[in-house]
């Protein structure tokens, strides 16, 4: 079993880094290194979000607020610093919305057992409307020139939001890794029996989990914002699937127990350069929906497949 799962885990990074290679022989342009650097930048918003997403679907739940958030927030520190309000105190009421959401999601799954399914896309919907509401379902934009750098600026000629995704990822390695916390979420989505047995609050650790996923990702809907220096109430729409994606690729386990955030950090990192091949080569954002869901198919029917050929080969060796 470690002999295969060790193959798994390689064939992971192998498979993909020959795509990639393949890629950037067939693709004009592909490795230069401002190509990269800007598929890095533009693979750091879903790499933000797979960092939470990670350790929802760890405890066997699923995050569909991720749209609605990328939204709100930033809508509500837009309009906050185009109001006049210090920029801090702008992007802080953006981040708290964003949390703010992210525990009503935990609240709902863990006092009142609502599918995470359905909590989650509702409060995406809710999210999205309220965003709708407060900009009249226009864009908002012009905001300050440090917001802006926030998003576009450098430092030792890497982009500040490659920094802020490394900095998310440490983060969540180290809660799963290195705390108590990280075990019990790992127990959680393992076996949940072992958590009531000994005691350990349950609902404490889904509402730290969807409070997270809630930080995660109002972070990176500011982050869209400052890059794009506007905030168009629908514009997370287009990052929550790859999100998704990203922790799927990554080898998380859908039905819990298992995730690597470095590992979803790359799924991210592979869905921006698969993006950003698909661009180059003229391909229509539609079709590259297509591709990326059908990706997502193929990737969780191989997955299901190895994991029920492991489970008979077990019971067959015992």
């Amino acid at each position: 079993m470690n002999m295969r799962s060790s193959v798994r885990r390689f064939l992971r990074i192998a498979l993909p880094a020959a795509a990639f290679l393949a890629m950037g022989s067939l693709i004009p342009h592909f490795l230069s290194l401002g190509n990269l650097l800007n598929v890095v930048r533009q693979s750091s918003i879903i790499g933000i979000c797979a960092v939470g997403v990670t350790m929802v679907i760890i405890i066997k739940g699923i995050d569909l607020s991720i749209s609605g958030l990328l939204a709100l927030c930033p809508m509500v520190s837009g309009m906050l610093m185009l109001s006049g309000l210090p920029m801090a105190a702008s992007l802080a009421a953006g981040v708290v919305a964003g949390v703010a959401m992210g525990l009503f999601n935990g609240l709902m799954v863990s006092r009142l057992a609502v599918p995470a399914f359905i909590t989650t896309l509702v409060v995406g919907q809710v999210s999205q409307g309220i965003a709708l509401v407060m900009s009249n379902g226009r864009s908002i934009g012009a905001f300050p020139e440090a917001y802006v750098f926030f998003g576009n600026g450098t430092a030792l000629g890497i982009p500040i939001s490659d920094y802020i995704m490394l900095g998310f990822l440490l983060v969540g390695l180290a809660i799963l890794k290195l705390t108590p916390l990280g075990n019990h979420i790992l127990a959680l989505g393992g076996n949940e029996t072992v958590l009531r047995q000994e005691g350990i609050g349950i609902p404490a650790i889904q509402m730290f989990v969807f409070g997270f996923s809630g930080f995660c990702v109002a972070v990176a809907g500011l982050l869209v914002s400052a890059q794009l220096d506007t905030v168009h109430p629908t514009q997370g729409e287009a990052f929550q699937l790859d999100a998704i994606a990203a922790c799927i690729i990554g080898g998380v386990d859908l039905a819990g127990g298992y995730g690597s955030v470095p590992m979803a950090v790359l799924g991210a990192l592979i869905i921006g350069s698969l993006r950003n091949a698909l661009n180059l080569l003229g391909i229509h954002p539609f079709i590259q929906n297509i591709l990326i869901g059908t990706i997502i198919i193929v990737i969780v029917f191989a997955s299901g497949a190895i994991k029920r050929r492991n489970e008979r080969a077990t019971r067959g060796a015992i």
